[in-house]
């Protein structure tokens, strides 16, 4: 499972990363003590559980967990040294409350509580090369060679294929779990591409603009995503 650390302190990312180090079936992707760049990150990368300390500065991580939650399906797990955030805690859907400092035991036991939800929800699924939308009141499957790219507008995202535009009434979040091949890439907050139908690149103020082929709108690369993004392209 990939693993994001978000606190204030430095000291306690390092003790939590050497305690998850420990874990044959965790990965610390990465850490952060910035909550905005933390989101940033965890909106475009494929992450399963978010450690997140509660009081931090400008935004606290309840507001940043609700910030998470709207967007993507991910396993929130708080870390603090406040016991009086618990109820607020617990009034988001949040795997567990953890208090500082954190103990071995009681870690593993939030551990098991996000393995055998997911040993529960996620059973093995087939291989698809297609994505299912609701079109006119009947279910369509989109090949995923033919979406050109998708792009978040108000409460719905529009599918760009090679032909047409279609209307996923949900959020990006959740259509980027659903689009299951390594060429989508989120490359911005609103936008996802299909990495095989790139016609141009664009270098601009350290990041890139690109091109897709069937269209004409230029999409930009978040400044967060451009180093992931270099790297798949080979730039």
């Amino acid at each position: 499972m990939n693993v994001v650390i978000v606190d204030d302190e430095y000291l306690a990312i390092e003790e939590l990363a050497f305690q998850l180090s420990l874990c044959d079936d965790i990965q610390v992707k990465n850490t952060f003590m910035d909550p905005e760049k933390a989101f940033d990150y965890i909106m475009s990368h494929d992450v399963d559980i978010v450690f997140l300390d509660i009081q931090m500065p400008v935004i606290n991580g309840l507001k940043c967990a609700k910030r998470i939650l709207s967007e993507k399906n991910i396993h929130i797990i708080f870390v603090t040294a406040y016991t009086e955030y618990a109820v607020s805690s617990y009034e988001l859907d949040v795997v567990d409350y953890l208090l500082k400092p954190i103990n071995n035991a009681r870690l593993n036991l939030s551990l098991d509580k996000v393995r055998n939800f997911r040993s529960r929800t996620n059973p093995q699924k087939m291989i698809k090369d297609f994505l299912l939308i609701y079109d006119k009141e009947v279910l369509r499957p989109i090949k995923y060679d033919e979406i050109r790219y998708c792009r978040a507008n108000d409460k719905h995202v529009e599918i760009f294929t090679k032909n047409q535009i279609f209307l996923y009434e949900n959020n990006i979040g959740k259509l980027e779990e659903s689009l299951q091949d390594s060429a989508f890439f989120r490359c911005h907050r609103s936008y996802i591409i299909n990495l095989k139908h790139i016609t141009l690149v664009e270098p601009v103020e350290r990041t890139y603009l690109v091109k897709m082929e069937d269209y004409t709108e230029l999409i930009p690369i978040s400044r967060s995503n451009v180093q992931s993004f270099k790297k798949m392209m080979d730039i």
